[in-house]
């Protein structure tokens, strides 16, 4: 799957095409609703499959980059003294979801009062999703 696929999956949903190989889903609950949580969610990853192709940002153009409210929910790479933590680092987020990384592509995703459900196309096992669900935590809260 192409970045500019990727995004019209993000964008569009998978329109009733049969996917090329494994679905995985993701179901987190909203408090707010899982409209506006898939919203944010789009909102966040279109801004890093635009950028999926080419040479990978540096931290600094990803904050200018990436929404406020997203930044701001990510911890501080020096608030970082344990490796389990309930929030990510920007610095970390940003690391795993650069391209020859990310081992998962987003196909669609449904909403239901306070459920999101996001389906994505597994590339290849093991797959670290991780990232993609503290995008999904951080949209939702």
């Amino acid at each position: 799957m192409t970045p500019e696929e990727e995004l019209s999956h993000l964008l569009g949903g998978a329109a009733g095409a049969a996917p090329p190989g494994e679905l995985d889903t993701l179901e987190v609950e909203c408090p707010r609703g899982a409209e506006p949580a898939l919203d944010r969610a789009r909102e966040v990853l279109e801004v890093v499959l635009r950028r999926a192709t080419g040479e990978w940002p540096d931290l600094a153009e990803w904050k200018r980059a990436l929404p406020a409210w997203f930044v701001a929910a990510c911890v501080d790479d020096a608030q970082v003294v344990e490796c389990v933590l309930d929030r990510w680092s920007l610095r970390a987020w940003v690391y795993w979801f650069q391209p020859h990384l990310r081992r998962w592509r987003w196909w669609d995703a449904e909403t239901a009062g306070h459920t999101l459900r996001v389906r994505v196309l597994v590339l290849g096992r093991p797959y670290l999703r991780g990232a993609l669900e503290w995008l999904l935590k951080a949209s939702a809260s």
